[in-house]
C-alpha cells in the first residue's frame, strides 16, 4: 500500500534534505537521480545474495519505506562512536596516545603503523593473519565518519573537518554538475584555490577520463582534495567518505541482512556479524547496528510484536552534536562556540510532522577563532590536552534513523548461518562504462601499510547510464560465482530493448568491491551493449547464466537506460 504524499515521503530524500542547487530543474534532476539509486540500492538489499551465498537471500523484513505505509511505523536512533572500535578491539594494550594516534594518521607515537591481525576473525582455527585494513589514505577511519586535520606551522592542531557524506551522493551530484561540486568543495572547505580540473578522473597518460554516463569528465573521489587526513593550502581534506566499506548502499546491505534471524548468534553482535556474514566484528558501527535490527525484526520479549525494518527516509549516517562538556578551553570560553555545522541539519521532522531521533549533520568543522589567540591544541578533552582529532571525535556519536513496522505475529523464520553453496551461479557484481573501469583500475592508491590497491575500490554501485539508440557502448561486467576453471557465460541478459555482446576472455581483477574491507579478485568481463531507440527508460536487472546452469534471479539495478531529455538537462 503506498500513502499519500501529505503523510509520507514518497520518493527516497537526499540525505538529511540537503538542497544543493538553486536551480529547481537541477535540483529536480538530482532528486530524481537520487531517488533511482536508492530504490535500486533497496532493491539489491532485500534481494541479497541467492548466487554465491546460502540462508541470505529474499530478506523481505526490510521494507522500502517509499512504497509502504508507514503511518504505523516507529523512529529509533542507533548510535555508535566514530573513533575506529577495531583498534582497540585487536591490540587491547595500545595506549589512548598510540590509538588516538593511529585514528589520525595510520601511524602510532612512533611512527609505526598497524600490526597483523587475524585473516578471518570468525574463523578461531585459522591462525593465518593479514595486514590491518581497510586500505587506503583514511581507510582505517571505518565508522562511517571521516576526519581531515589542519596543522600550523607549529603542529597545533588549527582545524578539523569531520563527514559522514557518502560517496554516492557526492557522484550523483557530479553526474548533475560538476560545476556546483566544485562550488560546494570551495565553500565546505574554505578553500577557493580548488579548481573543477582537480577533481576529474584521469588515464595513465594524465588527460580526462570521459563518461559516457554524461559525456563529461569523469569524476575522481579520492581527488587530491578528498584524500587523506592531512588537510592544507594544497591537498588534503575531508569532503565525503572514502573507506571502502563506508557507503550507503553497504549500509542499506547491512540493515537488510540484520532482519534475518539466526538459529544461533543473535544475543551476540559479534557472533551475529560471523554468521550473518555482514561487516566486520570489532567495529563500533556494524556489529551493534546489525544486532540493533535484528532484536527489533525478532523481539527477545515474546509479548512485543515483530516488525520489519528500514533506513529511515532520508537514509544517511549522521553527526551527532558533540557532548561539549567534556572539552575544556582557555580563560572559561565555551568550547560549543568552535563547532560549525557546514552540511546537514540538527533536526528533520517528516511529512506527518513527527520528529525524526537525532541530529543530521553531515559535515562538521571544529576551529578555533583566530581572533582568540589559542588552538585546538591548546583545549582538553576529559581532562587530556588535545594533540590528535580523534580526542574530539571521542566527544560525539554518530548515528542512522531506523524505522519499525509492527507486524502481526509470527515473525520471520529463523535460517542457519550464511555460507557457501557446494555449486555457485554466475552473479554480476558491477557495471562500468569501460573507459571509467579502466582508468581505476590503473590507478594505485598508496596506504599506510603498503598494500595494493587500486582507485576501482572506490568507486559505488550507483548504475551506469546509457540512452536509447546507443549502438555498442563498450562496457565491463565484473563478475563472480563462475564455474572452476571460469568459462564465459552462456547468456547475459538486461531485458527488452537491450543487445548485448560479450567478449572474451574472461579477466582477473583484484580491487575491493564497494562495501567490502579488503579486495578481492573477481572477474571482468568486456561488453559492447546496444539499446533500441524505444527501450523503456529506467533501472535495469542483469541476468548471467553459467554453462550447464539454469537461468537464476536477476542482479538488481545495474543499468540505467534513461530518457534522452534528462540526460540533456545535466
Amino acid at each position: 500500500m503506498t500513502t499519500s504524499k501529505s503523510t509520507q515521503w514518497t520518493t527516497f530524500q537526499t540525505p538529511a534534505c540537503q538542497v544543493d542547487f538553486t536551480d529547481s530543474k537541477l535540483q529536480g534532476r538530482m532528486n530524481q537521480l537520487w531517488n533511482t539509486n536508492l530504490s535500486g540500492f533497496t532493491r539489491q538489499g532485500i534481494t541479497g545474495n541467492p548466487w554465491t551465498a546460502t540462508n541470505s537471500s529474499d530478506q523481505t523484513w526490510y521494507f522500502d519505506p517509499t512504497t509502504t505505509d508507514i503511518s504505523e511505523g516507529v523512529y529509533a536512533q542507533i548510535t555508535w562512536s566514530p573513533v575506529p572500535g577495531r583498534i582497540k578491539y585487536y591490540f587491547p594494550n595500545i595506549s589512548n596516545p598510540n590509538m588516538w594516534s593511529l585514528a589520525d594518521t595510520g601511524y602510532d607515537t612512533n611512527g609505526a603503523t598497524f600490526g597483523q591481525i587475524p585473516a578471518d576473525p570468525c574463523d578461531s582455527s585459522d591462525t593465518s593473519k593479514t595486514p590491518y585494513g581497510p586500505y587506503g589514505p583514511r581507510g582505517w577511519q571505518d565508522e562511517y565518519c571521516e576526519w581531515s586535520i589542519t596543522r600550523n606551522a607549529n603542529n597545533q592542531i588549527v582545524r578539523i573537518d569531520f563527514t559522514c557524506e557518502n560517496p554516492e551522493y557526492w557522484n550523483t551530484l557530479w553526474m548533475v554538475s560538476p560545476q556546483r561540486v566544485v562550488e560546494l568543495y570551495r565553500e565546505t572547505l574554505d578553500k577557493p584555490q580548488i579548481a573543477l580540473e582537480d577533481l576529474y578522473l584521469r588515464d595513465v597518460s594524465g588527460a580526462p577520463v570521459i563518461d559516457p554516463s554524461t559525456g563529461r569528465p569523469a569524476y575522481d573521489p579520492l581527488n587530491k582534495w578528498n584524500r587523506g587526513t592531512a588537510s592544507t593550502a594544497g591537498a588534503g581534506g575531508a569532503i565525503h567518505l572514502t573507506s571502502t566499506p563506508n557507503t550507503l548502499q553497504t549500509e542499506i546491505g547491512l540493515g537488510s541482512t540484520a532482519t534475518t534471524p539466526r538459529t544461533s548468534g543473535n544475543s551476540n553482535p559479534n557472533t551475529l556479524i560471523c554468521c550473518a556474514q555482514y561487516g566486520q566484528i570489532g567495529r563500533n558501527s556494524d556489529p551493534h547496528i546489525g544486532q540493533s535490527v535484528n532484536l527489533v525484526v525478532t523481539p527477545p520479549n515474546p509479548a512485543l510484536a515483530p516488525a520489519k525494518a528500514t533506513l529511515a527516509n532520508p537514509p544517511g549516517l549522521y553527526i551527532q552534536t558533540p557532548n561539549f562538556s567534556r572539552i575544556t578551553a582557555p580563560r572559561g570560553i565555551d568550547p560549543s562556540t568552535f563547532w560549525t555545522v557546514k552540511r546537514g541539519q540538527q533536526s528533520l521532522t517528516d511529512p506527518q510532522g513527527r520528529q525524526l531521533p537525532g541530529n543530521f549533520i553531515l559535515h562538521a568543522v571544529f576551529e578555533v577563532p583566530a581572533a582568540l589567540g589559542f588552538t585546538i591544541s591548546d583545549l582538553q578533552v576529559d581532562g587530556v590536552p588535545v594533540q590528535w582529532a580523534a580526542q574530539i571525535a571521542q566527544t560525539f556519536n554518530m548515528q542512522i534513523a531506523a524505522m519499525a513496522l509492527p507486524q502481526p505475529k509470527p515473525g520471520p523464520v529463523a535460517q542457519a548461518c550464511a555460507g557457501s553453496p557446494a555449486v555457485p551461479f554466475a552473479q554480476a557484481l558491477q557495471l562500468f562504462h569501460t573507459p571509467v573501469f579502466e582508468a581505476m583500475l590503473a590507478t594505485p592508491i598508496s596506504n599506510p601499510v603498503g598494500q595494493p590497491m587500486n582507485l576501482a575500490s572506490n568507486s559505488t554501485m550507483i548504475a551506469p547510464q546509457i540512452e536509447p539508440g546507443a549502438q555498442r557502448r563498450p562496457m565491463t561486467l565484473v563478475l563472480t560465482g563462475l564455474l572452476d576453471p571460469p568459462q564465459l557465460p552462456t547468456s547475459i541478459s538486461f531485458g527488452p530493448g537491450v543487445d548485448v555482446f560479450a567478449g572474451g576472455p574472461l579477466r582477473p581483477v583484484t580491487y575491493a568491491i564497494p562495501g567490502n574491507t579488503y579486495p578481492s579478485t573477481s572477474y571482468a568481463l568486456s561488453l559492447l551493449v546496444s539499446v533500441a531507440s524505444n527501450a523503456a527508460p529506467g533501472l535495469r536487472d542483469v541476468t548471467v547464466t553459467n554453462p550447464g546452469q539454469a537461468p537464476q534471479v536477476a542482479v538488481p539495478a545495474l543499468l540505467n537506460v534513461i530518457d534522452p531529455v534528462a540526460k540533456d538537462m545535466v
